[in-house]
């Protein structure tokens, strides 16, 4: 399972992987990882969801996609968030809103596909 900084560049808006720094490949400013909380997204491992990408999105801005058995970690500033992730199909879910404050800085989520028909 891989782990993997996901930031979005806050001069173009790009969403892109980086090691602990980096610089945005779109238009070169120093993206760093040393943001004060973070969250860390894990996706469960399913042979029916291999091909498919989960797409992840806080506060209604995307984030990318999040691959199966996948781990990434969002490092943000303090504040609360409304994280949601599609996978390409009408279902009903449960968007979290996750606070991020000096006494819970790190929070871990694990996101699933539900087998089944509705």
């Amino acid at each position: 399972m891989a782990k993997v900084f996901r930031m979005k560049c806050p001069h173009c808006g790009n969403v892109v992987n980086v090691p602990q720094t980096g610089p945005c490949p779109k238009c070169g400013t120093l993206l760093d990882t040393n943001q004060p909380a973070a969250i860390a997204v894990y996706r469960m491992g399913n042979f029916m969801g291999a091909a498919t990408g989960f797409g992840i999105y806080i506060n209604n801005e995307p984030y990318g996609a999040i691959g199966n058995r996948e781990t990434l970690i969002l490092p943000l500033p303090y504040g609360s968030y409304q994280m949601h992730v599609v996978c390409g199909m009408i279902r009903r879910c449960n968007d979290p809103i996750i606070p991020l404050s000096p006494n819970d800085p790190f929070v871990c989520l694990k996101v699933h596909m539900k087998m089944g028909f509705v």
